[in-house]
């Protein structure tokens, strides 16, 4: 009977150890959505996102769910994804509960035919904020092809199961926490403003604590550090908070904002909670625009493809693309916040819808930095899109009948040709180039009774074409005595 007693005490110790072991594995991770590099720098794949958390759940992990982390981002206003402040992982560990935060960044994804997928995940502690895991997995279709190619991937879902396989591998199924000091300071709001500046401007910090910091009825000193130098931290004026301002540094890069808590007794605690960026350079600005290209210059009709480049790519607060004409008035004005779109397209119309002028257009892109920098490029554009226009005129000259043609507008020409035809329909003549002026000789009796009738036809490098119709040639003479209008038509259909 002892021996039944001893062993089911055994059974029931051995029990509970296995599930402390697991109670002790089991952690739960606050997943964000995922940075999509490929899109934008700020941009969000919630698709990719939602796929993601189905392949770590199907993994064993326990995640907070995606409205509660959707609820905390917009609750604590963070809008760039990718990376968290010490101070904002210190939010996830005292408002989602958490120990650990799962972080990814999307480098590379292409769907469709020939999928690529390339993906970064990194776990950090909500502790300190540092990283305990990443990794990064790269996969494409030709990674998988066969020699008979029967299993050839042809859309991204059909390599998603070898690439969360390798990306999760190595995935801890247990990491060590560490106990955290800064989050009992109990800090409510950090305001670090502005984020993005030139080098000497005023940095300024207002702190909200939710509770008093005394200790034993004494209050501590507290001040923000910036490198080695320190910035007491006074009450402000509407006596919530704790604020200071300093010059920001004259060398271009991110700084780190730590709070400093002093006690008397010589205790001190120390974090991040936030940071700040100092940028000296403008973006520089480069504008391409796509049209047809003739002697230097770029001409069209319909539409004009127009695309902004920055040369040291970086975010911008804002963009604008302005169209001045010849008197050097503004016809089209275009802009928005963030950052610059990958192309654009004119219609040769103004900001009021109207078809503006044939005639020459300057295109300026300007564009601004975080800071404020202003960077600028501009380019020349020709709208033409009116056909050409062919002037004919008809001398007689010792008994020969000479047709001089020539273009009345400046639009180069891709080629022309005039048909001519006698009175009974037959061919008398076809003529046909590139250039003009040009002077067509017709083998005709100049004395005759009888009608020429002329057919012509232009088309310029932008496509625009230009036809006409005389019914009699002869009337066009310059020595013709007839009072009879010559009978030209713009619009007609040969038939071959």
């Amino acid at each position: 009977m002892q021996s039944v007693c001893l062993n089911r005490i055994f059974l029931l110790l051995l029990i509970a150890l296995f599930c402390s072991v697991g109670v002790a594995s089991a952690q739960t991770i606050a997943f964000f959505p995922l940075l999509d590099l490929s899109v934008d720098p700020n941009g969000i794949n919630s698709q990719l996102t939602k796929r993601v958390r189905q392949e770590l759940t199907n993994h064993g992990e326990d995640l907070v769910s995606a409205e509660d982390i959707m609820r905390f981002l917009v609750r604590n206003r963070i809008r760039t994804l990718g990376k968290l402040t010490t101070y904002q992982a210190s939010l996830v560990r005292k408002e989602l509960g958490t120990d650990l935060v799962l972080q990814g960044t999307i480098c590379q994804m292409t769907a469709g035919e020939g999928p690529v997928l390339s993906l970064n995940l990194q776990l950090s502690r909500t502790s300190d904020a540092h990283i305990v895991w990443a990794q990064t997995a790269n996969l494409s279709y030709s990674d998988m092809t066969s020699f008979l190619g029967l299993k050839d991937p042809h859309k991204l879902e059909d390599i998603y199961g070898r690439f969360f396989t390798r990306l999760l591998a190595t995935l801890p199924e247990h990491v060590k926490t560490q106990n955290e000091s800064f989050d009992r300071l109990n800090i409510a709001t950090v305001y670090i403003q502005p984020k993005y500046l030139r080098p000497g401007e005023e940095v300024s910090c207002k702190l909200k604590m939710h509770k008093s910091l005394d200790e034993d009825g004494t209050q501590p000193n507290t001040y923000i550090q910036i490198g080695e130098q320190q910035y007491p931290l006074l009450p402000g004026g509407e006596g919530y908070y704790l604020e200071t301002s300093w010059p920001a540094e004259e060398s271009v890069g991110s700084y780190p904002v730590t709070l400093v808590v002093e006690w008397p007794s010589g205790k001190t605690r120390t974090g991040v909670i936030g940071s700040y960026s100092v940028d000296d350079h403008e973006p520089g600005a480069r504008l391409l625009v796509i049209g047809t290209e003739y002697d230097g210059a770029v001409l069209f009709n319909d539409k004009l493809v127009i695309i902004p480049k920055l040369l040291d790519p970086e975010p911008t607060s804002r963009w604008e693309i302005i169209v001045t004409d010849e008197e050097e008035e503004v016809i089209v004005l275009v802009g928005a916040s963030g950052n610059i779109p990958r192309n654009l397209t004119w219609e040769g119309k103004t900001s009021q819808g109207n078809i503006a002028p044939p005639g020459e257009y300057l295109i300026v892109f300007k564009v601004w930095d975080r800071v404020e920098h202003e960077s600028s490029a501009e380019a020349i554009v020709h709208f033409m899109p009116e056909p050409p226009e062919l002037l004919v005129e008809v001398s007689k000259e010792n008994e020969r009948v000479v047709v001089d043609l020539d273009s009345v507008t400046d639009t180069p020409l891709n080629f022309w040709w005039a048909k001519f035809y006698e009175e009974n329909g037959r061919l008398l003549k076809l003529v046909q180039g590139t250039e003009l002026p040009v002077a067509i000789e017709l083998d005709v009796d100049s004395e005759a009774e009888q009608k020429i009738e002329c057919l012509l036809m232009a088309r310029d490098i932008l496509g625009n074409q230009y036809q006409q119709k005389i019914a009699n040639l002869f009337q066009l003479a310059a020595n013709e005595d007839e009072e009879e209008d010559a009978s030209i038509e713009t619009e007609w259909i040969e038939v071959f």
